[in-house]
């Protein structure tokens, strides 16, 4: 009886093990909707009677290929543009990006002052938080749809790009 117990025990151990390591390497092999994720998301709070505004952003590339985000589109913006802050002879300049790479298993920022996105030919006023939905189009992964927050920048971080040459729209193109 003893024998047959331990016997019984050790195969009930055995299985449990079993499907545990079955369990694990089912949530490992497990595919996110997209491989891309947005952390860290705000839109910059303006005035009312602002007609630009800038996004921010980590966005992260959890796949094992680079991908281009090649597009961003939101409704409550005429136009949406990706720039770069340059610094050229001493003044920032914005540069209008046409794609920005987001590496197999890396991550790009867009942040005050660097690589950001314009939404221009605001709609209606964004009120500090409410939400902004954007769409992402990407190469390989398509559209990926999100909303972001409307909130006043982080304290200790300057205006950045908004003081820059965005006023009238004056950027290089």
């Amino acid at each position: 009886m003893m024998r047959w117990l331990g016997r019984f025990t050790a195969s009930c151990l055995i299985l449990v093990l079993s499907l545990s390591a079955v369990t694990a390497s089912a949530e490992m092999n497990h595919t996110k909707k997209t491989d891309i994720q947005a952390h860290m998301t705000w839109v910059r709070a303006v005035p009312p009677v602002a007609t630009i505004t800038a996004a921010y952003m980590m966005l992260h590339n959890y796949s094992q290929q680079d991908d281009r985000l090649i597009g961003i589109e939101s409704p409550v913006a005429g136009v949406v543009e990706m720039h770069a802050s340059d610094m050229s002879d001493g003044v920032m300049k914005m540069v209008k990006l046409q794609e920005v790479v987001v590496p197999a298993k890396g991550f790009v920022m867009f942040e005050p002052a660097g690589n950001h996105i314009m939404l221009i030919d605001l709609k209606q006023p964004l009120k500090v938080g409410s939400m902004v939905p954007l769409t992402l189009v990407f190469e390989h992964h398509g559209r990926v749809d999100m909303q972001l927050v409307v909130s006043h920048p982080p304290e200790g971080q300057s205006n950045g790009d908004m003081e820059m040459q965005h006023s009238g729209h004056q950027m290089n193109h």
